[in-house]
């Protein structure tokens, strides 16, 4: 017996399982009107100049099921598609990008069918933070969503070693993104959708935290704080909690480490 036999058993009787589900009577629900109205504004596919391609919803699963079964082999495209098409016309609801842009190469070929991307690291650096901004914006105007860790920034106040002066921290910086995914959704006609983290012993984390109650701050942002779980005992115990930012590599001989007024560092509740 192979390795890995037990799996592919399981597989095909799961396989056969979905066949006979295939055959089983299901109640179809007429869709709402407000189901009209997003998939007419966000998922159905249209020219440049307006004219609509996909006439009707089953248009839509058609043109998503056909691109998706094209990636297989040749002899088996046409039942992976019309497995797709059962699936979709049944209730199944793919990712946002891949109904928006399977299939419509032709009309938008410079969009994706991925919905979520990552950045790479935003280094501590400008040229490293518009580089990333740059690239943002490409990601965005592809129509996929993008992630960031931005405690990588060293946080406001900081000396910026060449520069001869501080730096404004890295939520001034996250505003540059959201003014970038801001504009490229306004040009696009989707909103644009970034996730943007922090670390919880970074020095600027109450800030992060209070951000968005500022009005009209970061609306382009969803957040999400990195915590540990020496962070949670400290709350359970009502104990402090340490707040540091490393050194660049080129800047600790710039300091004296054992100064406490010289580091960037606090200790908070």
């Amino acid at each position: 017996m192979c390795p890995g036999w037990g799996a592919l058993q399981e597989q095909s009787m799961q396989l056969t399982t979905h066949k006979k589900a295939r055959t089983a009577p299901v109640i179809a629900m007429g869709l709402q009107p407000a189901s009209q109205d997003i998939w007419d504004k966000k998922y159905r596919l249209k020219a440049m100049d307006g004219t609509v391609v996909d006439t009707t919803i089953q248009d839509t699963r058609v043109r998503v099921a056909r691109a998706l079964a094209k990636v297989e082999r040749e002899d088996r495209r046409e039942d992976v598609f019309k497995s797709f098409l059962w699936a979709l016309e049944h209730g199944a609801i793919p990712a946002g990008r891949i109904v928006s842009n399977a299939g419509a190469s032709a009309y938008k070929p410079k969009t994706s069918t991925i919905n979520c991307t990552v950045s790479g690291t935003v280094r501590d650096s400008m040229d490293d933070i518009l580089t990333k901004a740059h690239e943002a914006g490409i990601t965005l105007k592809a129509g996929c969503g993008i992630g960031y860790e931005f405690s990588t920034l060293r946080p406001k106040g900081a000396i910026v070693a060449g520069a001869g002066a501080s730096t404004s921290g890295p939520l001034s910086f996250m505003d540059i993104f959201d003014k970038v995914c801001q504009t490229v959704s306004s040009a696009g006609g989707r909103r644009g959708a970034q996730m943007a983290t922090f670390d919880v012993g970074h020095p600027d984390v109450a800030g992060f935290v209070r951000a968005k109650r500022e009005n009209g701050r970061l609306r382009q942002f969803n957040l999400s704080l990195l915590i540990t779980d020496g962070f949670v005992e400290a709350v359970k115990s009502d104990g402090t909690w340490p707040l540091s930012f490393p050194l660049m590599k080129a800047e600790k001989s710039q300091f004296n480490l054992d100064d406490p007024t010289k580091c960037f560092g606090a200790n908070g509740r």
